[in-house]
């Protein structure tokens, strides 16, 4: 198992973007809002990034977390305020649901 031991307030804390469903597959915390997900590497194989990746996020207590289908805020959107484990569960404009298809997103504490 992943510890982090050097930070234990990051699992509580912290929005976690993950690849698969389920709290699966590569993970990146978000620290802050992300504009273009194109910019942040790590979703897959060499060269890939995160835009049109995310398939579950884990939000913690008191956080809001706002998703977009564009970059730079814009297209369709939805705010979440806890885990989503499967976004290909949750309707949206990708296919009929959410799953990669987030390519912007803004927290906010609540």
């Amino acid at each position: 198992p992943c510890t982090d031991h050097d930070n234990p307030t990051a699992p509580s804390d912290t929005v976690v973007i993950y690849a698969d469903t389920n709290f699966r597959g590569n993970s990146r915390a978000m620290l802050g809002n992300a504009a273009d997900l194109d910019a942040l590497p790590g979703c897959g194989g060499a060269g890939a990034d995160w835009d049109d990746c995310i398939s579950s996020i884990r939000i913690p207590s008191g956080w809001e977390v706002t998703v977009f289908d564009h970059d730079d805020y814009t297209g369709a959107s939805m705010t979440f305020t806890a885990d989503v484990p499967d976004l290909e569960q949750v309707p949206g404009p990708c296919g009929n649901d959410w799953d990669d298809c987030i390519s912007s997103i803004q927290l906010r504490k609540r």
